[in-house]
Order: C-alpha cells, then sequence, then structure tokens
C-alpha cells in the first residue's frame, strides 16, 4: 500500500497480511511417548481430533526510501492462538514421573508459553536503516539496526549449512510449515552489515553482531514441544548459560566469466543460537547451555546447469558443540561446556522448473542432501555421547542418542501448478519430504537417524491477494519399547510420530 507524499524521490510503502490457521490432530497417542514422563507431557495436551491450533498473526512492514538510496524498515508482528489454556496437561501413569516431573509449578504454563503458544502478543522484527555509497567503481549497501542475515546455498535451513546460527531460528514457525526456507524462519538481531559490489565480477559481504539471541523453539508442554525443554519449563531449572557479543562474519564472491556461476569464501565466529540442556547435579536440575566461539570456514558455489540451478556448500567448524551427556555432565567441573570438536560439513541443492506436462501446467522440484563428519574430539572427550567415549553407548548405541562419524539426510520439495483453473484462481500441490538417512549427527543439534517428515498440501489464490492452504503434515521416527530404562521406551529425535495433523491457512495481504 504505497503512501503519497509532496516530497519528491521520497517512497514511503505500508504492507500489511493477516494469516488464520487452525490445526487438528488426527492421530491416537502412541503408549511408548504417551507412557514416557520424559515426552508425555505435550502428548497429553490434546486427544485425536482435538484442535492443536486457532490461531491468528498479523505482519506489518513499513518502508521508506529517499532517492531509492536511503531510507528505513521497520516490520512487527503480534499473534493470537486460542487453542491454549493456561494450563499444562501430564500423564499420570506416565513411567519415569520421579526422574522427569511435570515441567511447570501447579501446571501453570509460564509467561514465555503464554508469550509465543498464545498470546495475544506482538513483537519488533525488522528495525533499520540503510544507504547505498559508492567509491570509485565499488557500490556498497549498509544497514545497521535489526535485521536478519542468511549467507549461503541452502534452501532449507539446514543444521549443516555455512548459515548454521547465523540468525535465531523461529522454531515455532517452521515446525508448523515445514519446507519453510530459512529466509522465512531466520529471527533479526542487531547488527551492522555490508554488501559491497566491488566490480562485475566481485563483491564483498561483512558483519558485525551487537546482539546475541536463541533459538525459539516449541515450548515444553506444548503440543510439538519436548517435556522440560526450553525458556517455559520452571521445575529443575536453573538460569541459561548464554551467548555473549554478536557474530563477526566476512565472505567474498567471484563470478567469473568463464565459470557462468559464482564461487563464495566465508568466515564466521559466533555463539551458537541452540542451546544443549546440561545436568547440573544428580538430584536432576539443569539448565540450558550455549556453547561460545564457535569458528566457520566455508566455501559455496551456484551455478545453473542445463536450466536446473545448482547450489553446493562444504564448511569446517572448530569448537563446534557436540552431542554431549547430561547425566555424566553433573559430575565434572567442566561439565557445563559439554564435549567440543571440529566437524565437517555439507550439501548440495538442487531447483528444477517444469514446463506443461500431461499432468499440470508448471512445477518445482527442489532438493536438498545435506551431510556432515566428525573430525576430532578437542574438548572434554569424557562428555561426547558416542561410542569409544561413553560407556553407555559402547554397550548398546542404538537408540540411546549416542552420536555416530557421518550423518546424511534428504529433502524434497515438488510444487505442480494449475494456473486459471477459476477466473482469478490458481492451484497448487506442495509436497514436501525430508528424512535422515544415515547416522545421529555428531553436532548437537545436527539430527537424528530416521526422523522424517513429510507434507501433502493444496492451496488456492484468488487474485493473488487471496491464499488458501489446506495441508496434512506428518512424521516418523525410530521408537523402541526398553525394559532397562526407567521410562519404559527409548525415542530418537522430537517425539512426533504420533502428532500428525490437518492444518487450514487463509492469508491475505493489503
Amino acid at each position: 500500500m504505497p503512501i503519497s507524499t509532496d516530497v519528491p524521490d521520497l517512497q514511503v510503502s505500508w504492507n500489511n497480511s493477516l494469516r488464520y490457521n487452525w490445526g487438528m490432530r488426527m492421530q491416537e497417542r502412541n503408549p511408548l511417548i504417551a507412557n514416557n514422563a520424559l515426552y508425555d507431557q505435550g502428548d497429553a495436551l490434546v486427544n485425536r481430533y482435538g484442535t492443536i491450533s486457532n490461531r491468528l498473526d498479523w505482519l506489518s512492514e513499513f518502508d521508506l526510501s529517499f532517492h531509492e538510496r536511503y531510507g528505513l524498515r521497520v516490520t512487527a508482528a503480534a499473534w493470537y492462538d486460542a487453542a491454549y489454556d493456561p494450563h499444562s496437561r501430564s500423564n499420570p501413569n506416565a513411567l519415569g514421573a520421579g526422574a522427569a516431573p511435570v515441567s511447570y509449578l501447579n501446571s501453570e504454563f509460564t509467561s514465555a508459553v503464554q508469550r509465543y503458544a498464545n498470546g495475544p502478543y506482538a513483537e519488533l522484527l525488522d528495525a533499520f536503516v540503510f544507504g547505498v555509497f559508492e567509491t570509485g567503481p565499488a557500490v556498497s549497501n549498509v544497514k545497521l539496526g535489526r535485521h536478519a542475515l542468511v549467507w549461503g546455498e541452502s534452501l532449507f535451513g539446514s543444521a549443516h549449512a555455512v548459515s548454521y546460527s547465523q540468525a535465531p531460528s523461529d522454531g515455532i514457525k517452521a515446525i508448523s510449515n515445514p519446507g519453510a526456507s530459512a529466509k522465512e524462519t531466520a529471527l533479526p538481531l542487531t547488527q551492522l552489515s555490508l554488501l559491497s559490489q566491488i566490480n562485475s565480477t566481485v563483491s564483498l559481504v561483512a558483519q558485525l553482531g551487537f546482539e546475541w539471541r536463541p533459538n525459539r523453539l516449541p515450548e515444553g508442554g506444548t503440543y510439538f514441544g519436548a517435556d522440560g525443554v526450553n525458556e517455559g519449563p520452571n521445575v529443575n531449572r536453573l538460569a541459561a548459560f548464554e551467548g555473549g557479543g554478536g557474530d563477526l562474519g566476512l565472505g567474498l564472491n567471484w563470478r567469473p566469466a568463464w565459470l557462468d556461476g559464482m564461487l563464495g569464501i566465508y568466515g564466521r565466529r559466533f555463539d551458537d543460537k541452540g542451546g544443549w540442556l546440561a545436568q547440573v547435579a544428580d538430584g536432576g536440575q539443569t539448565r540450558a547451555v550455549y556453547a561460545r566461539d564457535i569458528g566457520l570456514l566455508g566455501v559455496t558455489l551456484s551455478k545453473n546447469v542445463g536450466g536446473t540451478s545448482i547450489g553446493a556448500e562444504l564448511s569446517h567448524r572448530s569448537n563446534d558443540p557436540l552431542v554431549s551427556d547430561s547425566a555424566a555432565s553433573a559430575g565434572a567441573a567442566n561439565g557445563y561446556a559439554g564435549a567440543r570438536g571440529d566437524t565437517w560439513h555439507g550439501l548440495i541443492n538442487s531447483v528444477t522448473s517444469f514446463g506443461p506436462s500431461p499432468v499440470c501446467q508448471s512445477s518445482v522440484l527442489s532438493a536438498e542432501f545435506t551431510w556432515s563428519r566428525l573430525d576430532r574430539v578437542t574438548h572434554n572427550p569424557e562428555l561426547y555421547r558416542a561410542q569409544g567415549y561413553l560407556p553407555a553407548c559402547d554397550s548398546d548405541p542404538t537408540l540411546r542418542g549416542c552420536a555416530d562419524k557421518e550423518f546424511i539426510s534428504l529433502a524434497l520439495s515438488f510444487v505442480p501448478t494449475w494456473l486459471q483453473v477459476y477466473p482469478g484462481v490458481d492451484l497448487e500441490m506442495p509436497l514436501f519430504f525430508a528424512k535422515n538417512l544415515h547416522g545421529n549427527a555428531p553436532s548437537n543439534g545436527g539430527g537424528n537417524e530416521g526422523v522424517t517428515t513429510f507434507r501433502i498440501g493444496l492451496t488456492a489464490k484468488v487474485y493473488a491477494r487471496h491464499q488458501f492452504d489446506l495441508a496434512y503434515t506428518g512424521y516418523d521416527q525410530k521408537i523402541e519399547a526398553a525394559s532397562d530404562s526407567i521410562f519404559g521406551s527409548r525415542i530418537l529425535g522430537a517425539p512426533y510420530k504420533d502428532k500428525g495433523w490437518l492444518s487450514f491457512t487463509y492469508q491475505v495481504a493489503f
């Protein structure tokens, strides 16, 4: 919505979008999840065919520019979800309740849960000024304020990308929109950034951060939350050991004529936005710990090959937080830091557009293959949850969450389109599938073998302004009964195997 002014070369616009989302649980509870005190609260929250989301979101964007060279951008979001009441639920017969008690005092959700899962609440997102400056042949765009940066070539915001932990991830949005891009789920930070086009083939990017914030995850006790995890729970939780200052980053992109593509080289120093849960003492008290001073060096490639856009990355992290054992950390003086090490990460992806076919008028196929590997363990090897380091993993690594040397995953998105099915109405059928094919990743939060997400949807776009979506999202993962565990079962990854859900979304822009 442009706003008229009497000032020459001053452009002002104010854009808004409203989105309503309704979701319903479609599966019965899996006893191995519902009867495990580590995961029972989120599973007990809603019965089959119960409403898991009844949410209204508002996004407002204000842009101002002068001579198209200087300006500012401010965005804000507000939401309210009527699906949650102020009380959490649990299974009184869950096994291991003594070791994993309810997450909330008096079974009442804390303000952190009310804020993000329920509302009503509003927050400021982007808030930055920018300027375009010329220095000789170079043209530079400088931004100062709150904004998000996502470097590299990843399509789906992979935990193994060059952009890993460059911006906090909105995990609540990501879980409700499987397949959403990193740009959709990245949360802004206060920072200074530079994009400078040195000449026709070389550009420079830089980042100087002034703020740290953690990833936003579904809170413990909510439908998609794991009990006791994140900011919300207040039973047996101590204050988190958070990250410190902002990120530092520098990148150089080169687009030579002979390559018909772009090569990138990146270096970053940052504090992790994703923590791990360290056990403080044998009494069960825990705290979230966020690793500091992680180094990353990476190279990227983007190129068009026969009509297909190809992207690839290879990066090496130093002082990377590894999968660590919470119980072992309770008796270790340096346990809060967890195990650290050097790791390799890589990905390759493709985006291919297809024209008319007997099935549809057009379609887009996107695929991303991801890989990671442990280089070496550098700190606290006694806490590394892997064979050869932790005795429990040596005796029985199956489904204990023990890390493997390598990790491999695959994600696919296919979107066929039918134009003008009715006057002013276009139809799409978004299909998404992601599976961790091999291994438990050595890096903390890198992924567990067998975890699978799939989504089948139908989208109607009406006069390019109104959008209606109907989708089913399902999950699979490795679960087994465990007679030697006080919880009665072992579960790899977040407990989503029985949380398949149906959603309807309406969105309008004005």
